[in-house]
């Protein structure tokens, strides 16, 4: 029996139309877990968590609903003064590739507009020249070393960079690796720390964990959403790379540029 009538068996959903993409919402079944839905619905199980905030992966209940894109892709709401460009520089694609995607007739949006993002046009200008790609596209508002607090005016070593970004924007692993942490962590607010075979990475401040212990993340794989959570001034991306325990500067591992464009996609409109 094929995968689609076998779930229409299984499951109980309502399936919700849109113009670019429909939502299924699933109940819960008994033996279920996150990742078992997210191999049955084939998408990943960072997708199901940052649709679905406050999801416990570890504590499904039988009847719990569950929002699932499909096909698979993100959400994204727009603020007062975003641009279409802006928004696809976020997500490291193009502003032609989500006008088409959410059918637009213009390049043209407005505040509060929902636009989908298909997680097939994500990281299309991902710059991969080096160890790690950025893992937010943002400025950097703090560097690596020795600075004056500025929270507690105290001079402290500051273990990472701090890279600015509106609320929400995307966040992807900077590498592939194992989840070793994900949840509050004092002045981290919302942090994750992911472990690869030669580096330990740390992203502080999130306003949404989209990842769990113990799970495995691909390089450029969205793994959360930038916040001001813990010891903050503002909305951005607190980011460490440690070498045996021992934090280095994030730049000697990060490429020049932040944002390439794909020689293929040279040339696409609204630029």
């Amino acid at each position: 029996m094929k995968r689609g009538f076998f779930l229409l068996f299984l499951v109980v959903f309502f399936v919700y139309g849109f113009s670019s993409y429909f939502l299924i919402h699933y109940k819960v079944q008994k033996n279920d877990t996150l990742y078992s839905i997210s191999l049955n619905f084939g998408i990943s199980p960072s997708l199901l968590l940052d649709w679905n905030p406050g999801l416990d992966p570890h504590s499904l209940r039988v009847g719990q609903e569950i929002v699932i894109p499909q096909p698979p892709g993100y959400l994204y709401t727009v603020k007062k003064g975003d641009t279409l460009d802006a928004i696809a520089k976020r997500f490291f694609t193009t502003a032609t590739f989500i006008k088409e995607a959410n059918q637009l007739k213009s390049y043209t949006i407005y505040a509060g507009q929902k636009l989908f993002i298909p997680e097939s046009i994500i990281g299309k200008a991902f710059n991969d020249e080096k160890f790690f790609i950025w893992p937010v596209y943002g400025v950097i508002s703090s560097g690596f070393g020795w600075r004056i607090h500025p929270i507690t005016g105290k001079y402290s070593f500051h273990s990472g960079v701090d890279i600015s970004a509106p609320e929400g924007t995307p966040i992807f692993a900077a590498e592939s690796g194992v989840v070793e942490f994900a949840g509050k962590n004092g002045g981290y607010g919302l942090m994750i720390k992911i472990k690869s075979a030669s580096y330990e990475h740390i992203y502080g401040h999130l306003s949404q964990i989209d990842v769990y212990e113990g799970q495995y993340v691909k390089k450029g794989q969205i793994i959360g959403r930038v916040g001001n959570t813990g010891l903050s001034t503002g909305p951005h991306l607190h980011f460490e790379v440690r070498v045996n325990q021992k934090a280095v500067n994030p730049i000697n591992y990060l490429p020049n540029q932040i944002w390439v464009l794909k020689k293929e996609l040279i040339g696409t409109g609204g630029e």
